[in-house]
């Protein structure tokens, strides 16, 4: 389950990410996942709440978002493509891929210290 090792980076970038802000609180965290990056949203998402038990980021939520497999042919197809495209759809030749095996994290939602 490589789901865990994801979640354990995600975890730390955040870490990193909010350490010298005045963060009270992470609310949730957006993950963008690609179509074609083998990640399975329901065992990221439960490992992440494994890993932030107990600790400060306990309750946040992490939300995951699939960007789309883009490719771009030769023939001139450009476009995103189904699960099961393994060339291109419209000449059946090798297409660059252009998106849809990154994972990012796209967004933190924080609630902030009092600055009073």
């Amino acid at each position: 389950m490589h789901e865990f090792g994801i979640a354990t980076e995600i975890v730390n970038v955040v870490k990193e990410t909010v350490e010298s802000r005045p963060v009270k609180r992470l609310v949730s965290v957006t993950v963008e996942v690609g179509q074609l990056a083998m990640v399975n949203p329901e065992q990221l998402k439960f490992s992440f709440e494994i890993i932030t038990e107990g600790g400060p980021f306990e309750g946040a939520e992490m939300r995951v978002e699939t960007q789309p497999a883009v490719a771009k042919c030769k023939c001139g197809f450009e476009g995103a493509l189904g699960d099961e495209d393994y060339v291109c759809p419209k000449c059946g030749g090798m297409y660059e891929l252009l998106s849809g095996r990154d994972i990012c994290i796209k967004n933190l939602e924080v609630e902030l210290e009092d600055e009073s």
